[in-house]
């Protein structure tokens, strides 16, 4: 009986024919990847950084990233007036735009009166407005309203000596002073101002000073009686009286009530 291998050795070529087919499939595979150009990606900076945007799921902390960075374009609002002019006026390039009424911004309760504006014409539009007037009102005291001596408003200076129970005064109290040189002195705005006091026998003299004007009065009478002495008409403004004892015997205050010129004088 002959020996024979287990191996048949006609099985080798085959396997080698395989073998290298796969090998040269491999390397020609490898050499065209080597061969091909790659693209080269330049990198630039941008003006505008990335930001992060978080999921719904994370809570809303707003974090200096998402903060705009001075690079990034900034938009600038213009707050718009709406201002009525007259139909008639022309209305061209930059030439002033007199106005004969008052100008109204639609973003306050605030008039502002002016004689011309001037507007400017393109990219941005600007207001610009000349001959602007504000007129300031008097806030001191109301007009029309009677002070009585024992107001805070008073400011008294000297030995003055409060009344009460006084009959036929205004609220029954009287401001008495028996000391040349005792002073009262009030701040009011109106165009009058009525003083009331009460005259009668062995009373001395006041200076009364408005805005640095003085008038005299005499309270000494033959009887005892509420008597009252008027300004003359002032300006429509702030103004200062001021009450001084100044000669004779004791003197004495019992009211001021300011007025405007269409108010009828108060009565004794």
């Amino acid at each position: 009986m002959d020996n024979k291998p287990s191996f048949d050795r006609s099985l080798f070529i085959p396997i080698l024919i395989g073998f290298f087919s796969v090998l040269g499939i491999c390397l020609v595979l490898f050499a065209v990847r080597l061969s091909a150009a790659r693209g080269n990606v330049q990198n630039s900076a941008t003006a505008t950084p990335l930001k992060y945007q978080y999921l719904a799921t994370e809570p809303g902390v707003v974090l200096p990233t998402d903060i705009a960075s001075p690079t990034e374009e900034l938009i600038t609002i213009t707050p718009t007036f709406e201002f009525a002019l007259p139909s008639s006026t022309p209305f061209a390039g930059n030439s002033p735009v007199p106005l004969s009424t008052s100008i109204f911004l639609t973003s306050a309760s605030t008039s502002i009166s002016t004689s011309s504006v001037s507007v400017s014409t393109g990219t941005s539009t600007s207001v610009v407005l000349t001959g602007v007037t504000n007129t300031p009102s008097p806030t001191v005291q109301n007009a029309d309203i009677t002070y009585d001596d024992t107001d805070s408003k008073f400011s008294y200076t000297g030995s003055w000596v409060g009344q009460t129970g006084v009959s036929n005064t205004y609220l029954n109290t009287l401001h008495v002073s028996n000391t040349i040189g005792d002073a009262v002195q009030l701040g009011f705005v109106g165009q009058k101002i009525h003083i009331d006091y009460e005259a009668g026998p062995n009373q001395g003299a006041i200076a009364i000073k408005i805005d640095g004007v003085d008038f005299a009065l005499d309270q000494s009478a033959t009887a005892t009686v509420v008597s009252g002495w008027e300004s003359p008409v002032l300006a429509l403004s702030s103004h200062t009286v001021t009450i001084t004892h100044i000669s004779g015997g004791s003197i004495n205050f019992d009211s001021i009530t300011v007025l405007n010129v269409s108010t009828p004088t108060p009565g004794p």
